[in-house]
């Protein structure tokens, strides 16, 4: 009899979303011969994703919709039954619903670094961010197995809730894709992609562009989608940045075209983005943010970081890279010889390992 593994993913992100793109690989590596998959979510599918059942959940919220999953997993007759859900607002759920039910084992993926509980824009998210937090760190330790997508998000839930986790790298590392990029004198093309939400802090980046002696020489593109995208267009306007917004799934050709790659989030799990640029050999500019920003970057060996929102500093080293690129193209080829630990092979195996050991 196969082992049922159930997959809860509420609110599945649009294709593209670095997330959601880890979750379908880790998917789609499993032996469907061993594991019979159940995805459960509060929107219609948007993977198609063969020999896995979907089931979608009619209800109002996250914490509501536990009322129906665990009838259904009382309901399933399964020897072993195998729960895996993602961020904490979920994680949390999973534990208080499930962790008495006998024959179930709960596997719980973090994606986003602690600090997100310290980023508040609203008083109703401050409350929230605190009831989350505080559940967490009571409840975290009940689930048998705990995993994050960077080391130093790993360590600090670890210190946070009292209990080994383990990291799993997003398995997003397939290749170098080695690119001659035709080097324009007179322009620097710089490329974000991200959600257009406060937690990429986009303002920093065009702060950041705005303020430097080279603005009228840099084009801007923006890929994603968001609440912010009316903000951004505005403040682009205003200050004459070059900007063009594209929302697009096919991010190869925007890696391929552009010339360097800035990310300026306040925080983050471990942004895909990042090692996919690195992967077609673009220099990277990146906020020190927690977490992931140092993995890749290496305390600035193998790329250049700058404080959280200090858009000025950020505007130094754009000024650098018109004055003198070679640093930055010597640290792109650092960059990639550490890419190896993002493998897709290496953390697909990973993940597999985690799920058998669960159910030996």
């Amino acid at each position: 009899m196969r082992i049922k593994l159930y997959i809860y993913n509420p609110y599945p992100a649009p294709a593209g979303s670095g997330s959601d793109t880890s979750l379908v690989r880790f998917l789609s590596s499993i032996d469907k011969n061993k594991y019979e998959i159940v995805l459960l979510s509060l929107r219609n599918n948007i993977n198609s994703l063969s020999k896995i059942k979907f089931i979608r959940l009619n209800s109002i919220s996250t914490f509501f919709s536990f009322f129906k999953i665990r009838r259904i997993i009382l309901k399933d007759k399964s020897k072993k039954i195998i729960f895996f859900s993602t961020q904490y607002f979920v994680n949390v759920w999973s534990i208080i619903f499930l962790r008495r039910i006998d024959n179930i084992k709960l596997f719980i993926y973090e994606v986003v670094h602690p600090i997100e509980f310290d980023f508040s824009f609203s008083c109703l998210e401050f409350l929230k961010k605190k009831i989350l937090k505080f559940l967490v760190i009571k409840f975290y330790k009940k689930a048998d197995l705990i995993t994050g997508n960077s080391y130093e998000l790993s360590s600090d839930v670890s210190k946070m809730v009292n209990k080994k986790v383990i990291t799993i790298y997003n398995p997003c590392f397939f290749k170098i894709n080695k690119i001659k990029r035709r080097i324009n004198k007179k322009t620097v093309r710089v490329l974000n992609i991200s959600r257009f939400e406060m937690q990429k802090d986009h303002m920093t980046l065009l702060k950041g562009i705005s303020n430097s002696k080279y603005k009228s020489r840099i084009i801007l593109s923006l890929v994603g989608y968001g609440s912010q995208k009316k903000k951004i267009i505005k403040y682009a306007e205003d200050n004459n940045i070059n900007l063009k917004i594209y929302k697009s799934t096919n991010l190869k050709k925007f890696y391929i075209k552009n010339d360097i790659y800035i990310s300026t989030s306040l925080y983050e799990g471990l942004p895909t983005t990042m090692v996919e640029a690195a992967s077609f050999c673009m220099p990277i500019i990146s906020s020190n943010f927690k977490s992931g920003a140092n993995e890749i970057l290496q305390q600035g060996r193998t790329g250049h970081l700058f404080e959280v929102s200090d858009y000025k500093e950020l505007s130094r080293i754009i000024d650098s890279f018109f004055e003198n690129k070679k640093i930055f193209y010597i640290k792109e080829k650092k960059c990639r010889k550490i890419l190896s630990k993002f493998s897709h092979y290496e953390n697909i195996k990973k993940f597999n390992k985690s799920l058998d050991n669960l159910v030996k």
